[in-house]
């Protein structure tokens, strides 16, 4: 009988799976409570264990990944606050220099100086022009002469409604009348170059032979012309090379040029004589004037 059913069950394998399954049930239905529970914790954590721990991981990684992407978001936003206090840091700066540089002129040269922001110097190995954005709605003229702390940066050569053209003194058609600040020697200041159009430096021109000047000395305008007012700082004697008629002046100048950012134009003489908290007016509200500017002004 037992042979028979053998061979049966080895040519019918649904049958055996089917008797197997049944004599299973019929042998756990027979076990006591106890042992019921004890086998139903045991396949559960064997068979189910798997599921529910690769389903816990994978919960676990959405979580990581969304704090991630939180945390890259908010290390973009810190890093771009970071940048705007870092350039608001450095234009406060800025700005506390051009205040200074108002108030270092005479009592009787005070002047309206509006400030403007460089939007463009295009050019070359020579910074040929200068872009500020102000224009004629600004007040702004062909002529007026444009600042910086260390010292004068060019003129106005076009002016839009919005917008102005700022002819520096490294432009090849640049010309100031200078005067050395120790002797009152007086020349004109403009830029020199080589063949191929290649600036080598700048020198002064027309001083006559033996004129009292050595290097050091300190180049400003001279205020003739009706440009420029005089005293604005052009540079400093670089060398002396004597000549038969006149002598051969370089200089450096006092501005880097490819520093400036922001400039003031002097637009005009300062009605009631000016002072620093004229400017004050003009710049931001988080922009307070040194002590040193504010006795200066007094």
């Amino acid at each position: 009988m037992f042979a028979t059913l053998a061979r049966l069950l080895r040519g019918n394998r649904d049958l055996a799976v089917f008797l197997g399954c049944t004599a299973l049930s019929f042998s756990l239905i027979s076990l006591p409570i106890g042992a019921k529970e004890t086998l139903s914790r045991f396949f559960a954590g064997a068979v189910l264990g798997p599921f529910k721990r690769a389903a816990t991981a994978v919960s676990e990684l959405v979580r990581v990944r969304e704090e991630n992407v939180a945390l890259r978001k908010l290390a973009t936003e810190l890093a771009a606050e970071r940048a705007a206090l870092v350039e608001y840091k450095h234009e406060n700066e800025r700005l506390r220099d051009l205040l200074r540089t108002f108030v270092t002129f005479p009592e009787e040269q005070r002047f309206e100086m509006l400030p403007a922001r460089v939007v463009g110097m295009p050019g070359g190995r020579v910074t040929e022009r200068i872009e500020i954005d102000r224009g004629s709605e600004h007040g702004i003229r062909v002529g007026m002469p444009v600042v910086v702390p260390e010292g004068l940066v060019g003129k106005v050569a076009r002016v839009s409604y919005g917008r102005s053209t700022v002819e520096p003194l490294t432009s090849a058609t640049a010309a100031v009348s200078a005067v050395v600040e120790r002797t009152r020697v007086r020349g004109v200041v403009h830029p020199r170059f080589r063949s191929g159009s290649e600036l080598v430096d700048w020198e002064i021109s027309y001083v006559p032979a033996r004129s009292d000047v050595i290097v050091g000395d300190r180049v400003v305008t001279s205020g003739l012309g009706g440009i420029y007012p005089p005293g604005l700082a052009i540079g400093t004697v670089t060398r002396v090379d004597e000549g038969p008629l006149t002598m051969t002046i370089r200089v450096r100048l006092a501005v880097d040029f490819a520093t400036v950012e922001q400039v003031f134009v002097l637009t005009g003489p300062a009605s009631g004589g000016g002072g620093a908290s004229d400017v004050g007016a003009m710049l931001p509200e988080n922009v307070a004037a040194p002590r040193t500017c504010e006795s200066e002004a007094a």
